[in-house]
C-alpha cells in the first residue's frame, strides 16, 4: 500500500533482502588509481576512486569506502602513480554520489595494499 508521501515524491522505501541471501565473494584486483573524490552527502558519506585495472587491461572499476585510512592510501596511490591491490566485494546496487548511476562495476573496500616503485 502506498502512502501520501510516496505518491507525492515518487520515492519508495528500500527493499529488504532476506538475511540468508548469499553475498558475493570478495575479490582482489590490481591497478592504478586515476581519480579520487570525497563526498559528504545525505545518501553518500565517504570517498570513491576509479581504478584502471592491470589484470583486465582497459577495464576501470570504482571503489567506495568511508574509512579515512583507506582513503589516505587511495590518495597516496593517485599522487605517486604506484600500483595498488584492493580487496572488496562487488555491489549489486551501489549508492551513487550526486545521484545518477555508475557506468562501471563498483566494489566496497575491505583493504588496500599500496606498492612502491623500485
Amino acid at each position: 500500500m502506498t502512502s501520501e508521501a510516496t505518491l507525492s515524491t515518487g520515492i519508495f522505501a528500500a527493499r529488504r533482502y532476506p538475511q540468508s541471501a548469499p553475498s558475493p565473494a570478495p575479490v582482489e584486483l590490481f591497478g592504478h588509481v586515476v581519480h579520487v573524490e570525497r563526498n559528504a552527502l545525505t545518501n553518500f558519506d565517504g570517498a570513491h576512486a576509479l581504478v584502471q585495472l592491470c589484470n583486465s587491461p582497459g577495464g576501470t572499476v570504482a571503489v567506495l569506502t568511508a574509512q579515512l585510512r583507506l582513503q589516505s592510501l587511495l590518495q597516496s596511490a593517485l599522487s605517486s602513480g604506484n600500483l595498488i591491490a584492493f580487496q572488496g566485494t562487488r555491489l549489486a546496487i551501489p549508492p551513487a554520489p550526486r545521484s545518477g548511476a555508475w557506468a562501471v562495476n563498483v566494489y566496497t573496500l575491505d583493504g588496500v595494499t599500496l606498492y612502491s616503485t623500485p
